[in-house]
């Protein structure tokens, strides 16, 4: 018949105060530096009123919106000329 095998015994975990990876705070997502938030309070103390906010909202937009619609111009022309000239 079969013999049976021995169990190994386990050893029992022992922390020895070594650090494999950094648990620390600023690495976790939605931590917020001390920076962060000081500008953050920085922004709530000017304020703003509701009408200056989405003025400044719509001249950041103002201001991407024409790089971003001549990106997709230009997307679609290299796939337009792609398509007609290259496929066939």
């Amino acid at each position: 018949m079969r013999e049976k095998k021995s169990k190994k015994k386990k050893e029992k975990f022992v922390d020895d105060g070594r650090v494999v990876a950094s648990m620390d705070s600023e690495y976790i997502t939605g931590y917020k530096s001390r920076k962060s938030r000081e500008n953050r309070k920085a922004l709530r103390e000017a304020n703003v009123t509701r009408k200056e906010r989405w003025a400044i909202y719509k001249a950041a937009l103002g201001a991407v919106m024409p790089v971003f619609c001549m990106f997709i111009v230009a997307l679609v022309l290299v796939l337009f000329f792609l398509y007609f000239f290259w496929m066939h």
